[in-house]
């Protein structure tokens, strides 16, 4: 079967039907042509990796994703920019996420500057639209969380509290392991599999999350305490599409 690259796309076909993902094992962007569905960014070589993955798979809401558009989140202010004008450049009309963590953001002054100069680059160079940027304070286990709980108080790191609100709803979904569970969910041997996320999304807990993601964000913009509080912005990847 003849394979085209993604960058051959119509130019006129932007919101994009679904393709089949790639092994998360292929690194070149490769497949059949066909109409072209927004493209993720991550700094999360495993968790967000397989996660979006497996949702691609799973459910309705499709992605392109290619391994090489994951990991290295300790330096994405300077990888992202990279990866995006990749995209942008093979791919006309395309549309980005770039999910990542907030919580080694936060933890110092340089950081946080080097996030604001990406940001501020990136309006200039990018405009709005294309690139829609879905951080998580603290991390994308707090997005699994808002699935169980509709949970505010601010967690500054992903670590004891976090794991410790998180374990005892999705622990179960990893049998036969006495492993915790953040490094479970790091581990590709047991996120491999698409089961947990089929869990994770059964019985309307996905929806769910994104409803609470959303509305909290909303409230806490308003009352200007969203520095005060956990949040995600990852529902925008499922709602602005």
């Amino acid at each position: 079967m003849e394979e085209r690259e993604l960058a051959e796309v119509v130019e006129q076909q932007k919101f994009f039907e679904a393709v089949p993902t790639p092994s998360p094992e292929e690194d070149e962007g490769t497949r059949d042509m066909g109409p072209l569905y927004p493209f993720l960014i991550s700094g999360g070589t495993n968790t967000e990796r397989y996660y979006f993955t497996h949702i691609n798979d799973t459910t309705g809401y499709k992605f392109n994703i290619f391994p090489k558009y994951f990991g290295n989140e300790a330096s994405y202010t300077e990888i992202f920019p990279e990866r995006i004008k990749d995209i942008i450049k093979n791919n006309a009309g395309a549309k980005i996420f770039c999910v990542f963590d907030l919580d080694t953001v936060f933890c110092n002054e340089t950081n946080q500057k080097k996030h604001q100069t990406f940001e501020d680059n990136l309006r200039r160079e990018i405009g709005e639209g294309s690139v829609v940027l879905c951080p998580s304070m603290p991390s994308i286990e707090y997005w699994f969380l808002l699935h169980f709980e509709n949970y505010t108080e601010l967690i500054k790191s992903c670590g004891t509290k976090l794991q410790k609100l998180l374990s005892p709803h999705m622990l179960p979904y990893f049998l036969g392991t006495n492993k915790k569970l953040l490094n479970l969910l790091k581990d590709k041997k047991y996120v491999e599999s698409p089961d947990w996320v089929i869990e994770l999304c059964n019985d309307g807990k996905l929806e769910l999350a994104i409803e609470r993601a959303e509305n909290n964000i909303n409230a806490a913009v308003v009352a200007d305490e969203l520095k005060n509080q956990s949040y995600s912005y990852v529902y925008k990847a499922f709602k602005e599409r």
